[in-house]
């Protein structure tokens, strides 16, 4: 499978030559592609084995799909649709999504997509396209699609991919983070937008809580869903509201994160993994990539979907032999 930068015409290359794939990179770039069998969204920053960190304004990440995939389908959702989006996939495969950072359609399935209809009945996965960091709360994000429809700062794109009977598509989350000791933060209240917080029982204004113990945005918030720690992102504090990445959920016990020590390095090397992301809050720090990220290929993102918006984490899909076949992939 063919993985890493490259320049714009040698993805073109790969289009016209009838190829499945996955992009990313500058809006400007994608906007440029022909039509073909491909989806894409906007970010200049990617992880590369072996480099580590990267920033690219010339070039695109592609992640193509293997020669095994028997069938793909590209559709577009927005907010009005996109709760169908566990109803369209195959019955035996996955399904990659593509949402622009904080537009309507991201907004809605971070904050509903757990009440959809069939959720996580089989594997949706993908990420929130971005932008720049010192830009990215004042400039549209964009997916992009090569079935015709070109960029956009609205709609969210979808490959459903189909896989034939003797392989089965598995999604994973690397976290490095677990909770910290410190306050446990709860909310009466489910939303991306935080105004009021119960911390150890008393209710406080969570901008002024944050700003009087010094909170450091580059540590999540962390919920521990029955031994599954599931992060959720801070944008920015305001003088009375705190903006979230994606919505905190009534009565869930949240604290901020500490690093896990006892973490074992995801083996991201392997032709099994069809593709990859990890979050901005994560490329930011270069100790957590060169830790924990060193063989990871694929593009730096402002939210995660690992079936639901997941934060500062990495997110992978690995195709293996369904368990009666062994033939190597």
């Amino acid at each position: 499978m063919t993985q890493g930068l490259f320049t714009p015409a040698e993805v073109s290359d790969l289009i016209r030559a009838g190829k499945s794939l996955l992009l990313a990179g500058d809006a400007k770039l994608l906007s440029r592609l022909p039509a073909g069998n491909w989806i894409g969204g906007s970010t200049p920053f990617f992880i590369l084995y072996p480099e580590n960190r990267a920033t690219s304004y010339d070039k695109i990440f592609v992640s193509q799909l293997p020669g095994f995939v028997s069938k793909t389908e590209i559709m577009e959702y927005d907010e009005t649709n996109i709760r169908n989006i566990f109803n369209d996939g195959p019955q035996n495969g996955f399904t990659v999504l593509i949402m622009p950072f904080a537009s309507p359609v991201a907004v809605e399935y971070a904050t509903n997509a757990t009440d959809y209809r069939n959720f996580a009945a089989y594997p949706v996965c993908g990420w929130l396209a971005g932008q720049p960091l010192e830009v990215i709360m004042t400039e549209k994000s964009y997916s992009a699609s090569g079935a015709g429809t070109g960029i956009s700062s609205e709609k969210a794109v979808a490959m459903h991919v189909s896989l034939p009977e003797s392989k089965y598509a598995e999604i994973h989350i690397f976290n490095p983070y677990k909770q910290g000791k410190g306050d446990s933060i709860q909310f009466d209240y489910s939303s991306m937008t935080l105004k009021d917080a119960i911390i150890n029982g008393e209710k406080r204004n969570f901008a002024e809580y944050l700003r009087e113990i010094g909170y450091n945005m580059q540590m999540p918030f962390v919920a521990n869903y029955s031994g599954a720690m599931i992060n959720v992102v801070c944008c920015g504090i305001g003088e009375s509201e705190v903006q979230m990445s994606a919505p905190v959920f009534k009565s869930v016990d949240y604290r901020i994160a500490m690093i896990d020590e006892e973490i074992v390095e995801p083996s991201l090397v392997s032709d099994r993994i069809v593709f990859s992301v990890t979050c901005i809050g994560n490329f930011i720090q270069p100790d957590i990539c060169t830790q924990y990220l060193k063989k990871m290929n694929g593009p730096v993102v402002y939210g995660e979907i690992a079936y639901q918006q997941v934060g500062q984490t990495t997110v992978y899909v690995t195709v293996d032999d369904t368990p009666l076949n062994t033939e190597t992939i």
